[in-house]
This record gives structure tokens, sequence and C-alpha cells, in this order.
């Protein structure tokens, strides 16, 4: 009789080991925390010259650093390209809040400015950052948030949004996919909103353990203006012991207290059990703020935030993924904001809609060790931005190969600090080219050396252009050459003269 049991288990026993093969890999949980304009050398891993951060330095470590990592110029466009998997001149929605420009050369692409007092979705101004563009994502509407969730993912956010709307309500959140969100957000108060931002974002995970969840953490901070409490400037001060690294000692603090935080939700999916089956990102949504061609915290690429330059869309990004990822893995590979939607989705077993274009591919191949088909990056800004000197521009970016083109005018800066007085403005265009392999502070313009690789990549963007349907600018009627909209160094050095008379 004892043998019965015996023989029934060898029987059973390789039936038993094919439905353990063939039975689905759990969904794992995706916790991507961005961080708002961290600098380039925000991080240890990228070369903070003071700051330790421990725990952005873990993600790296324990997980994949990606050296070439694009993105969109300003925030709003940036998240819209996470949320969408495309560029944003594919789905429209390429500055934050474009202004009224009425001198200058072009006339940009707006829509009809919405009834005084209120914003493309009726609400009050202020409500909403951007009536002038296409919003590529709507409630209800196809994004990450809701392939995920038609995946089985339990949906949060716990910070930032801005496509268009600063934050989220919790009634708009769910519109959107999301199952919960963080509210009563104190974006005036980074500090304290980076705290309750993590408390929020943790009391999801705690309730969520037992079910694969998407935790969407895009921290307010480290966007300035930084409000640092007193003790903290103070300890600030004391450590640099008035030497100056290149980077606003506010701007420190505030990367401290991210780091912080960031360990801390890393702790929790420790403390949960949850770190195996969890792929953890932290990127910046955009290069970080920079008036110095070549500053310490952007360091070693070129100017920053609201430029097409390496600075102002090359940011840090680390993937952990444990049992994907080999620990301490670099890729050099270029990879896009884009990529995030396809990536999520594979991780997840969804399958992308076949009716939803996408400009990015899935990475999974380079977590282990594989690669992806080669591509070509297209970032288009066709907005004036005086804030970093930005005229309408355009910029390509194909393996070692990257175009920088303003078609219509451009600005120069004399010496190397953007300023009131350094720029000049000239109505002309500026085509640039870089081999970033080889020069990736695009130091020397190479265009008069390689002008078929010109020719190629734009031939390249406006194929692009006219596949997507984005549009050129149109000649402004009422351009002033006498008070174009980058006057401002005319008007500086007459207010100094007028002073010293």
């Amino acid at each position: 009789m004892r043998l019965l049991p015996l023989l029934a288990a060898l029987l059973f026993a390789p039936l038993a080991a094919v439905q353990a093969a063939d039975a689905p890999e759990s969904k794992p949980n995706i916790v991507f925390i961005l961080v708002d304009d961290m600098p380039y050398a925000g991080s240890g891993v990228t070369g903070n010259p003071v700051l330790p951060t421990p725990a952005m330095d873990r993600i790296a470590k324990e997980g994949m650093v990606f050296t070439r990592a694009y993105t969109e110029p300003v925030c709003g466009p940036s998240r819209a390209t996470i949320m969408t998997g495309q560029f944003a001149g594919r789905n429209g929605f390429t500055d934050n809040a474009p202004g009224s420009h009425p001198k200058a050369l072009m006339r940009e692409n707006l829509l009809p400015a919405p009834p005084a007092g209120q914003n493309d979705e009726g609400k009050a101004d202020g409500e909403n950052s951007n009536g002038r563009l296409p919003i590529p994502v709507k409630p209800g509407g196809y994004s990450l948030v809701q392939a995920l969730k038609s995946g089985g993912y339990r949906t949060a956010i716990s910070g930032k949004w801005h496509i268009p709307q600063h934050l989220l309500g919790a009634r708009e959140a769910r519109e959107y996919g999301f199952d919960f969100c963080a509210v009563k957000v104190d974006k005036k108060n980074p500090y304290r909103d980076t705290q309750h931002l993590t408390d929020e974002a943790i009391r999801f995970m705690q309730e969520n353990k037992d079910k694969p969840f998407f935790l969407y953490l895009p921290y307010v901070a480290v966007h300035g203006g930084h409000v640092v409490p007193p003790e903290d400037k103070a300890r600030w001060k004391e450590k640099l012991n008035d030497k100056d690294p290149g980077i606003d000692p506010d701007m420190l603090a505030s990367l401290e207290f991210v780091d912080l935080s960031v360990g801390r939700v890393l702790a929790e999916l420790d403390e949960l059990g949850l770190t195996d089956n969890t792929m953890v990102v932290l990127a910046s949504d955009n290069g970080g703020i920079g008036k110095l061609t070549y500053s310490p915290a952007n360091h070693p690429l070129r100017w920053g935030k609201g430029t097409l330059y390496e600075g102002g869309v090359r940011v840090p990004l680390f993937i952990r993924w444990p049992g994907h990822i080999t620990p301490g893995a670099h890729s050099d590979t270029p990879v896009h904001f884009s990529d995030f939607l396809p990536t999520f989705c594979a991780a997840a077993g969804v399958t992308v809609d076949p009716g939803h274009p996408v400009d990015g591919t899935s990475l999974l191949p380079l977590f282990s060790g594989g690669k992806i088909p080669e591509r070509t990056f297209f970032i288009n800004y066709p907005h004036y931005l005086s804030q970093f000197g930005t005229t309408p521009v355009r910029a390509v970016v194909q393996d070692r190969y990257k175009l920088v083109w303003n078609p219509y005018d451009h600005i120069e800066v004399d010496g190397n600090r953007l300023s009131d007085r350094s720029i000049r403005y000239i109505p002309q265009p500026r085509i640039e080219l870089f081999d970033l392999q080889a020069d990736p502070g695009e130091r020397e313009n190479l265009a008069g050396k390689l002008p078929e690789k010109v020719a190629e990549l734009r031939q390249l963007f406006e194929k692009w252009m006219s596949e997507v349907g984005a549009k050129e600018l149109e000649p402004n009627p009422d351009y002033d050459p006498a008070d174009p909209l980058f006057n401002a160094r005319n008007a500086a050095l007459k207010k100094e003269k007028s002073t010293a008379d």
C-alpha cells in the first residue's frame, strides 16, 4: 500500500514540473520616481562633486545606468512623452505654457486663445497651465496608466502631473486611470511636499502589497525656488566653508532631501518583501537649469533645461529589477522617454494598443545584455523661450551624431554665461552638427566638415515632420527688427550707460 503514494508521486511529478515551467511569471510592481529638473551631475553616480546620494546610487549600483537617456527640454512635454510613448513633436504637446511673442520673427502654431478667464477645459486660470497646444492625454483616453490598469495593475500618482494641469485632484486622477492620488500637495514648499508625497507613496504600497501595482512618484523638487529650512542652510554653509562647488547650496539641500525620500521608498520595498519583484526607475524629467555653457551641475554637458543641447535633453536614468538586470550594469545605447510605455507594458505582459502609434521601443533586451534596433530620435521645440535663450529649434540624434538646427533665427552668447547682457539675437538660421561619441560636450561644430551628414539628418527630420503632421512656423507679419524678442542685451547696455551718465 505504501508503494501507491510513491508511484502516484512519480507519475505526476513530470506533469507538475511542466505546469510550473509553463506558469506565467508574476507581474512585477513598477515604481517610477521622477525628479524635477535634477541636473545631470545631481547624483553621486553621475558626478556630484560634494553631495553623497546613497539612495539614488543604490538604484544605479543594483541596476543599470543608462548614459545616453533622452527626453524633451521642459517638464510638461517630457511627462506627456512618458504617458504616450510618443515624441512631443508627434503628440503636439511641445511646451509647458507657450507665451505670446508679438514682435518675434516667426509666429508659433498655437490653438486659439481661450476666452478671458478660462483655459482649454473651461476651468479658471491657474488650474491649468496650457490652453494653446493639443493635449495628448485625455480623461479616459489611452495612456501608460490605462494600459497597465487593463493588465490588472493598481495605479497611483503621488506628485506632479503637468499634462497640462500641474496637479490632479482625486476625481481627475480616477478619470485618467489612477486608483490612488496624493492630494493636499504643497508645491510652494518642496521639502514638506516631498515628505508628504513620499508618505502617500508608502501608504499606497502598504495597502497594495499583495497586488501588482504601478506607482508614479513625480516629485516637485528639486525644481526651484528651493524652500530650504534655516538649519539646512546653516549646515550647508558650514559644510562648504565658503567654497563654491558650482551647484547652489539650496539645490544641494533639496537633492539631499529627495535622496533621503528615495531611500524611504526603497526601505519600504525591503520591509514589505517586494524588492525582488519590483522594477524601480529613477530619472530627471529634463536637464537641470544651467546659466553657464558648462556648469558643474550639468557636467560634462553643454547648457541645460530649455535648450536642445545635451544639458537640456540628456538626463540621468537608473533602472533596477532584480533577477532581470545584472547589478552594476551600464548601457551606452541611446534610449528615450518614449521607451517607458512599451518597456513597462512588456514587463507587465500587456499588449500596447495597436491603434496607438508609439515612437519608443521596449528596453527589455538591454536589461539582459542584448541589443535593440538602432533608432533616430526627433526633438522639436517650435517656440521662443527667452528665459533660456531659446528660439524655435530642432534636434536629430542618430547613433554618434546629433544635429541641432535653428531653422529661422538664433542667439549667440558672448562669453560663457547666459544673461541679458551676453545674448545677441541673430535673425538667421543656424546649423550645428556634433559627434557625441568623440565630443559629448558639443564643443566642436562639424557642420562645415560633414555637409553630407547635415543634409541626411535634415532630410530625415523634414520627412518625419511630414509623417507626423508637425507644422512649420509662419513668418510673423508684425515682426519688428528694431524690437525683436531677444533685445534684452541692448536694453541692459542702454540702462548701464544711462546709469553711468
